[in-house]
């Protein structure tokens, strides 16, 4: 069980351009790599993301519904 939500969470990233937060299970939020500009990411997840803020005011945490 813990082995193929690893594996999910893993194939997930590698085609969706996401990474999975710790504990995340089939149907979560994911979060958006960093490596992506806004633009690419406003393409890449139609249904949006959220901008999660941060003391320094950066805005690389980004939260996306599960693609």
């Amino acid at each position: 069980s813990e082995i193929l939500r690893v594996i999910d969470s893993l194939q997930l990233t590698e085609t969706k351009q996401v990474a999975t937060p710790v504990d995340w299970k089939h149907g979560d939020n994911c979060m958006v790599l960093p490596t992506l500009t806004d633009e690419e990411a406003t393409k890449l997840f139609p249904n949006g993301y959220t901008t999660v803020p941060v003391p320094s005011e950066k805005t690389y945490i980004r939260i996306t519904p599960q693609p």
